[in-house]
């Protein structure tokens, strides 16, 4: 036997619950079409967001330099203390810098699944988060190794549109260099430190402490 709990076909969706642990009890009862509203207008932002990632790269690699830093006031000092190791700094700052920022991307995007498009289990949000942080490496990806190159040769390009792929073909190898240097750091230095999760472990110290 059934019994029709309303005239309209598609007024409830149906599925299995989820553990009562992922349920996220004060998002529990937010409306269905709102919540899609949300995520609608925020993956629409966050693609806008991927797509102008050059321009933060663009400034990590402007400012973080020995030189663009001793320009700041206050920091003239650092010209000094740095000597001999300026070409390994200015190598690595970049590279450091850019690290720093991708680092903050999944806090940034578990604040606007929770609080901005409320999902409403802990395992959806860990799931947005999860695929917008892999949209936006693999776009950090294309411009790591594009978006330098093609702003060298861009007046070549212009100048000779019919032989763009050659010039491209030419400019592409000059960020090797700076493409190797974020791989190695990444690998040696990015994925330990997200291994070792930093936040849990200086938690758990403190409360073992206090």
């Amino acid at each position: 036997a059934s019994a029709p709990l309303s005239h309209v076909s598609d007024v409830f969706s149906v599925e299995l619950a989820p553990e009562p642990r992922d349920i996220i009890w004060g998002k529990a009862g937010q409306d269905m079409v709102f919540s899609y509203g949300r995520k609608w207008t925020a993956n629409f932002l966050l693609v806008i967001g991927a797509i102008l990632w050059s321009i933060p790269l663009t400034a990590i690699q402007a400012i973080a330099s020995v030189e663009s830093l001793s320009k700041i006031r206050g920091l003239q000092w650092v010209d000094d203390i740095v000597g001999d190791y300026q070409i390994l700094l200015d190598s690595y700052l970049p590279v450091l810098s850019l690290l720093g920022l991708i680092m903050l991307l999944p806090v940034v995007f578990e604040w606007i699944a929770t609080n901005y498009e409320e999902r409403k289990t802990h395992s959806d949000v860990q799931k947005s988060v999860m695929t917008r942080y892999f949209y936006f490496q693999l776009a950090n990806i294309y411009v790591t190794v594009t978006a330098g190159s093609i702003l060298d040769s861009l007046a070549d390009i212009l100048d000779h549109p019919t032989n763009a792929l050659a010039i491209f073909g030419q400019s592409f190898p000059t960020v090797v260099g700076y493409f190797v240097t974020f791989i190695v750091t990444k690998t040696f230095a990015g994925l330990p430190i997200v291994l070792l999760r930093v936040a849990p472990l200086i938690r758990a110290l403190f409360m073992k402490v206090f």
